[in-house]
């Protein structure tokens, strides 16, 4: 018996799952894009393995924590705590986050003995981000009233942008009305946050548990426009969210990068739950890793190639009459084999790691002249700015391209024209085929 996904609303205040239409449709794209994701070879790009001495403290390099009981909007009633704390009711000696010695990351809810709890909230902002990719953990997760641990992201801008408008993916939650067999993910945006995220539970088969001795491996497969959440093995796809699944005049905000975090909250009512006589004073959740990997079926770019837009495959990225004046506009053009459509691709010494400089008629670079959609795009002395490091995402056999001053943006054939001449600009991605390029 294989994975059953549900669908169906629930009554959470923050984070819900509602119905998505075309149930037959969703399967079938569930299942072919399952299995163009098993075809995959992934390679690792980051991890945490947590293989520290006993007692150690996560890794400063890798994590920070959100601390204090404001419950960020949900309804909780922990204390998050850092590790090393005295700060009431933080125990320095009773850490809730810590290594274990054994291969696993500790957290730990501890109700003391005037029935306060304490827990961890762990998250990589600011140190490490991430846009793309395979994203997994394999964790132990406890059992109990009111316990809620969650393996999620949240968008790298939402101090700029808060949330629902940074956007929230929800890789794992567990709460009680599961049951042990049980959990789920959901994402969150503006206009389908709260009672309106889109999401689906998921019951593990053979009477699997949450608090499995084997533990579970919850990730998603996370490309533009797309994320398919999965649990134990990519080829186990329950759900897919696309930018088409989002309500009707609704932003998609995935485009962007992220940040990772890992809790234990202990709820107060709602959509958690609350605690009850049943509930044990102290919980553990154990995480064996956090794992990223990046697609290396995307073959390196390196090289000199045009570049073809797919709404139009007679034209070709162009440097518009072949200038070289700091600013000149950059558009499509019929095919001609010059040098204005050449294009030096290099990642060597470009940051972000991984992004791409595109040359033509010598040190000239493509440039993203700003960060709002509908930017032009010119040709600049190159210069080392995000504004001509692009990063290629792989649709298959074409491209997208996202400068780093705006990953949101995509190299775009402005207003879908199909005209030798017409210009382009950056644009929000919407994976139209004027945003898709061969590079040949």
């Amino acid at each position: 018996m294989g994975f059953k996904a549900i669908t169906n609303p629930s009554s959470s205040t923050r984070r819900i799952f509602t119905a998505v239409s075309a149930a037959v449709l969703l399967l079938l794209l569930n299942t072919g894009l399952a299995q163009r994701a098993q075809a995959q070879t992934w390679t690792l790009q980051w991890s945490d393995e947590f293989n520290a001495a006993a007692g150690t403290s996560p890794n400063s390099a890798n994590w920070t924590y959100d601390l204090g009981n404001s419950g960020f909007g949900n309804p909780e009633i922990e204390d998050y705590c850092a590790p090393g704390s005295n700060l009431t009711p933080c125990v320095a000696s009773q850490p809730n986050a810590f290594q274990d010695g054994n291969g696993n990351l500790v957290i730990t809810a501890i109700r003391n003995s005037s029935g306060q709890w304490t827990s961890a909230r762990l998250k990589t902002q600011g140190l490490q981000q991430f846009q793309y990719g395979r994203i997994e953990a394999r964790m132990k997760l406890p059992v109990g009233d009111g316990f809620w641990p969650a393996f999620w992201m949240l968008g790298s801008d939402i101090n700029s942008d808060p949330w629902p408008g940074c956007g929230e993916q929800d890789i794992m939650e567990w709460v009680q009305s599961y049951t042990p067999t049980t959990t789920s993910s959901t994402v969150h945006g503006p206009g389908y946050s709260g009672a309106n995220g889109i999401g689906a539970q998921v019951t593990f088969p053979n009477g699997g548990r949450v608090d499995d001795a084997n533990y579970h491996v919850y990730g998603v497969i996370w490309s533009p426009n797309s994320m398919q959440y999965y649990r134990d093995s990519p080829s186990n796809v329950f759900k897919t969210v696309t930018s088409s699944t989002i309500p009707s005049g609704d932003q998609w905000v995935f485009n962007n990068p992220f940040f990772l975090l890992l809790n234990l909250a202990i709820g107060d009512g709602g959509f958690p739950g609350s605690t009850d006589g049943s509930t044990p004073s102290s919980a553990t959740m154990l995480v064996d890793y956090v794992r990223v990997y990046q697609s290396s079926a995307t073959k390196s770019l390196n090289g000199t190639h045009t570049l073809t837009p797919q709404n139009s495959t007679s034209l070709r990225l162009d440097d518009q009459g072949a200038s070289t004046v700091s600013g000149n506009p950059i558009d499509v053009f019929t095919a001609n084999g010059t040098g204005a459509q050449s294009w030096a691709i290099s990642n060597a010494n470009v940051t972000p790691s991984g992004y791409y400089n595109l040359a033509t008629e010598g040190s000239f670079c493509l440039t993203a002249s700003g960060t709002g959609s509908g930017s032009a795009v010119v040709l600049d002395p190159c210069n080392g700015s995000s504004a001509q490091a692009w990063n290629a995402v792989s649709t298959g056999s074409t491209y997208e391209f996202t400068p780093a001053n705006n990953p949101s943006n995509c190299l775009d054939v402005r207003g879908d024209g199909t005209a030798s001449g017409t210009l382009i600009q950056t644009f929000s991605c919407n994976s139209g085929p004027n945003e898709q390029w061969a590079v040949n």
